[in-house]
């Protein structure tokens, strides 16, 4: 795993979220503040946000909110964790923020400085971003026993899909969702939670950023594989984890019926061969995120996709908000917010039947 050439886990871990802790593109430092089982944050960089802590972001956390490296390096930090990429940008405009994605490669000033300082005062620097840092000459920098680790690098293998090997031993519930940041990942480590809470034998398998940095079973950055081997890797990760656990949970990325990224979606769904399907849809979103001009697709119509595509039910939909929850009972399917009461164990619940034996 990303972090496995670690003889101590979990790291003392600065999180780097400058301008988005609050917002959307912060969904990576809110992961690990909530689920990480490998990072332990001491602290979070962000220069827009008020003075204090992680609390009002993310409810049971304490983190310090500070401006800089600096005023970090007082809680002894391991690590420096770039939890943003170039993409997350956010910068100010007639006073407010706003978002302004950047070209991979093409860091903000203050970006280089905060990493600079890290390598300087002998902490690990461990990225999201889409530049590969160990080929800068932050590389030529680091002392012995430090490391420069990019997260988002290619998986070492990367097969094609051979449908051929099937599970031996555990069940497999894929989340899947209408849109990017609607909270799948969030439904997905929940869900892992309450399952490993009750006793049952559960992995999980991550294919994005957020969680390798929370702790997984298998991962990788799946949408670094080639189009034709993103299938082949999903699969490959899966038969993995699989003699391991007898449930395994894995997050899909964006939509199926996304233009930009449904292949991506579609390829993580069919790899891993669910048993059962978790959908998640936030039914105050008309527009896909980032993509102002591209509406989202009927829900009903996308959960029908989702199975055909798949080969398994949708057994429960997720959202965020009780109103929200309320809105989509018309569905038929139990509803649920897996950060509200009960609502996590409400969704284990409903998958029981189909993937708990």
């Amino acid at each position: 795993m990303v972090l496995s050439g670690f003889s101590r886990l979990p790291l003392r871990a600065v999180l780097f979220a400058d301008g988005v802790l609050a917002r959307l593109e912060g969904k990576t430092a809110q992961g690990v503040l909530r689920h990480s089982v490998v990072l332990d944050p001491v602290a979070v960089i962000d220069r827009l946000h008020p003075p204090g802590t992680t609390e009002s972001v993310v409810p049971g956390t304490a983190v310090p909110v500070v401006p800089s490296l600096e005023r970090a390096l007082r809680f002894r930090p391991e690590a420096l964790v770039v939890a943003m990429t170039e993409s997350d940008h956010v910068a100010y405009a007639d006073g407010r923020p706003r978002h302004a994605p950047r070209q991979p490669g093409d860091l903000p000033a203050f970006w280089w400085e905060q990493i600079a300082a890290a390598v300087r005062n002998g902490l690990h620097v461990i990225s999201c971003l889409h530049l590969q840092l160990r080929h800068t000459e932050l590389a030529e920098r680091v002392a012995g026993g430090q490391q420069l680790i990019d997260v988002r690098r290619p998986h070492g293998i990367l097969p094609k899909y051979s449908g051929r090997l099937r599970r031996t031993r555990a069940k497999l519930v894929h989340v899947a969702g209408s849109d990017c940041v609607v909270g799948k990942r969030t439904v997905a480590l929940q869900l892992h939670r309450e399952a490993v809470a009750r006793g049952i034998d559960a992995g999980y398998v991550g294919t994005g950023q957020t969680c390798l940095l929370a702790g997984c079973t298998e991962g990788a950055i799946v949408d670094r594989a080639p189009v034709f081997q993103a299938a082949g890797l999903v699969e490959h990760l899966v038969l993995r984890a699989d003699p391991r656990h007898d449930l395994l949970i894995i997050k899909g990325q964006a939509s199926v019926l996304h233009p930009a990224f449904g292949g991506l979606a579609t390829a993580i769904l069919q790899g891993s061969r669910p048993d059962a399907v978790v959908f998640v849809h936030d039914p105050r979103r008309r527009f896909r995120y980032h993509w102002e001009h591209l509406p989202l697709g009927d829900v009903r119509s996308e959960i029908h996709v989702v199975e055909e595509l798949g080969g398994a039910p949708v057994a429960a939909v997720a959202s965020r908000g009780r109103e929200n929850v309320r809105s989509l009972r018309h569905l038929g399917l139990p509803v649920v917010d897996v950060l509200d009461g009960d609502g996590t164990a409400e969704l284990l619940d409903a998958l029981r039947p189909m993937v708990i034996v």
